[in-house]
């Protein structure tokens, strides 16, 4: 879904008077890097052969629809308990209590991050976000984050590992939520929580929750 969504873009981009080519460099995995399309040993093709060639063509599936189930910073100035001290255990479960944690707006991060929406500053190296969140009355699926991370960040949805995610994003993305999280999560209220690490540069996090439906017509 990645790829597709990466030569869609490229695609979009064919009519520019700049863009003269673009390459995909890595065919096979390497000892540091796996995101090639075949495993390092070559042994193993790890993307479905047809969907790869057809985006090579520029032949997409229809664009389905996103829709917002907690919003991002994008659209609103969520409200979220923060804190930059390691907390204790169990900091990612609905039993915690983060009374005494601070209270702001998303997103967080250092004003002039590539693609960030800075309401609360943060500057040191972690932070720890919570926020509760009410989902539809019908049992969730196909759940995305809709994350902007720099840099490492992982997030549970009430205490079970959503995603865990390395490296920086310089706009939002959509990641897929883990099966594990999504089973953990329910209609009505239901806690995400966030760990993000950063090491030099800007630095931002903002998460929310979406979900994909049908084509629009």
């Amino acid at each position: 879904n990645q790829y597709t969504k990466l030569l869609r873009g490229v695609y979009d981009l064919r009519e520019s008077p700049w863009l003269s080519a673009a390459v995909y460099t890595q065919t096979t995995d390497v000892e540091y890097e796996g995101n090639g399309l075949l495993t390092y040993d070559r042994e193993v093709v790890k993307m479905p052969v047809a969907k790869v060639a057809a985006a090579n063509r520029g032949q997409f599936p229809p664009m389905p629809k996103m829709v917002t189930l907690a919003p991002s910073a994008q659209k609103d100035a969520v409200l979220w308990r923060y804190t930059t001290e390691k907390p204790g255990d169990g900091w990612s479960g609905p039993s915690f209590d983060a009374g005494s944690w601070k209270e702001g707006p998303a997103g967080f991060g250092t004003r002039g991050t590539p693609g960030a929406v800075v309401r609360t500053e943060w500057k040191p190296p972690d932070i720890w976000l919570r926020r509760e969140l009410t989902l539809p009355d019908s049992k969730p699926a196909n759940l995305h984050l809709f994350v902007h991370h720099d840099e490492d960040a992982e997030v549970y949805l009430n205490g079970v590992l959503a995603a865990k995610m390395s490296g920086y994003t310089s706009d939002y993305e959509d990641v897929e939520v883990s099966p594990e999280a999504t089973a953990a999560a329910k209609p009505g209220k239901n806690l995400i929580a966030v760990h993000c690490h950063q090491t030099a540069g800007g630095q931002y996090i903002d998460v929310g929750i979406v979900t994909f439906g049908p084509p629009s017509k």
